[in-house]
């Protein structure tokens, strides 16, 4: 690792801790500290990672030892803490205070347990939404133990769309057939889906919300960093060109492109300014033709899944934080503008993906594979990515149907 006083340090192996990786390699030249559960690719095999693991990371005194073995290890660097799950990042906002006890030298950009609480649980982000501005689509609360479907009343007509309230909760459970979400056609569906949702030990709230039509030109996504002082620093978004169709995985994308409305940003920043938020945040967004505006369906108190658009577009988070917190720089605000396309598949498949989802013409400009940076190859990250390639379009031609 080259000689800064600072480094990354991601909670979690997969997508989201390679782009975070990406970035301080990028931006700095250095390694990231990955502290996994066990080795998975991207990670794996990387130039560019430090990888530590840990089996039992999800307990809060295995986390405190692993970050006291990084403490031992890396004493005199600073230590930027991600999490790269909604349950990574709970884990450190809930230990944070033993984690600052390890040492100052650790930096935890996120926000408090009681603001992730608000956010994260769709209602009260939704409540926040109303009263600062962000347009969202019209929903109503359903506690799985304690509601009755026969005794519901749903104030908009089918199809609809679930989810679950609590993701974190939510992914504690499996049951054939799960999903993130789900496109209800009918009451007898409803009553399937959420009887199996009660069965596998689920019991908090799930949203009921209007089915807003749209294909994959009309998804989005934004994300925006705000600084220690609460004063949004850079946003930037990007159109969805590729969904995952795995239903687990509903709702992440494989190719992204740059597309920035320039007022959604500035609602974005003043939403985010007027609740104090800081830190790293993702908005999953869609274009409703009905309102000819976009609806903001929630927020991620964190990078997104395959957030390496970002730094493709002009926005390195890392060194954002860097900037902030251990340089403590003002950056003035700015949208990124910069035109890419980045994709976890090759050019050859999107381009297949595209013509059999009859996109509109699209010109592929700064194209980025996302796990093959070419500082980072080797014949074990060119056969897991070729794996990986084979397995994504399988699922997207048995699930894009």
């Amino acid at each position: 690792m080259k000689d800064k006083q600072f480094t990354g340090v991601v909670l979690g192996g997969d997508m989201n801790s390679y782009a975070v990786a990406r970035a301080f390699y990028e931006a700095y030249g250095i390694k990231t500290i990955v502290l996994g559960q066990h080795p998975i690719f991207p990670t794996a095999f990387s130039k560019i990672v430090e990888g530590y693991y840990f089996e039992d990371l999800l307990k809060d005194e295995v986390l405190i030892k692993a970050l006291q073995f990084i403490q031992k290890k890396y004493p005199d660097k600073k230590k930027i803490l991600f999490g790269n799950t909604d349950y990574y990042v709970r884990h450190i906002i809930h230990n944070r205070d033993k984690i600052e006890k390890i040492s100052d030298s650790y930096i935890i950009p996120i926000v408090g347990e009681d603001k992730f609480d608000q956010l994260f649980n769709k209602s009260t982000f939704y409540e926040q939404c109303e009263k600062y501005g962000l347009d969202y689509p019209k929903s109503k609360d359903f506690n799985v133990g304690t509601d009755k479907l026969s005794e519901f009343n749903i104030p908009f007509e089918f199809p609809i769309f679930i989810k679950p309230s609590n993701t974190v909760e939510y992914a504690k459970y499996t049951f054939e057939g799960k999903q993130k979400g789900y496109k209800i056609d009918n009451k007898a569906q409803l009553e399937k889906v959420i009887g199996e949702v009660k069965a596998s030990g689920y019991k908090d709230s799930f949203v009921f919300q209007e089915y807003i039509e749209g294909n994959d030109d009309s998804m989005f996504v934004y994300s925006a960093y705000v600084n220690s002082r609460h004063k949004v620093v850079a946003i930037t978004g990007g159109k969805i060109l590729m969904h995952d169709r795995t239903p687990e995985l509903i709702g992440n994308y494989n190719a992204i492109t740059n597309a920035c409305d320039k007022k959604l940003c500035e609602k974005i920043k003043y939403f985010l300014e007027h609740i104090d938020f800081t830190g790293i945040c993702h908005f999953d967004v869609q274009y409703d033709a009905r309102r000819k505006d976009y609806v903001v369906f929630e927020m991620n108190i964190r990078q997104g899944r395959s957030n390496y658009y970002t730094a493709a577009s002009g926005v390195n988070f890392p060194k954002l934080i860097v900037d902030d917190y251990i340089n403590h720089k003002d950056t003035p605000f700015f949208i990124a503008d910069k035109a890419f396309t980045v994709s976890v598949v090759p050019k050859c498949m999107l381009k297949f993906a595209l013509k059999q989802s009859h996109a509109k013409p699209y010109k592929m400009t700064n194209f980025y594979r996302f796990g093959l940076s070419p500082y980072d190859r080797n014949i074990k990250r060119y056969m897991y990515q070729l794996v990986w390639d084979m397995r994504t379009m399988k699922n997207h031609l048995k699930y894009n149907r």
